[in-house]
């Protein structure tokens, strides 16, 4: 009689772990399925705000890219100039001397 005692006493402190650990397991996952929409929430809040300064960088980027085609367009109109400029220069020296 005491063995099926012992018995019973086992059984029900087993199924009070397995239970316990069940609830533990259970509030572990909504935990983290809670964390995880709020971390989802986050990232779109973020992502408000990155948009804007993303779309600007890539304004700043292409007007960049638009400023050194110029210089360097520019840059070379200089230089032919400064060629001619120093024929006939040249051409004129040449005339006066």
């Amino acid at each position: 009689m005491a063995d099926q005692n012992l018995l019973t006493i086992f059984l029900a402190v087993t199924t009070l772990a397995i239970l316990i650990q069940m609830g533990i397991v259970a509030g572990l996952y909504f935990a983290s399925l809670k964390i995880s929409q709020q971390a989802n929430r986050a990232a779109v809040e973020a992502r408000k705000f990155v948009d804007p300064v993303n779309r600007m960088v890539n304004t700043l980027e292409s007007a960049s890219n638009q400023l050194v085609d110029f210089s360097a367009t520019t840059q070379q109109n200089l230089r032919q100039w400064e060629h001619q400029f120093g024929d006939v220069l040249d051409r004129f020296r040449r005339k006066v001397v």
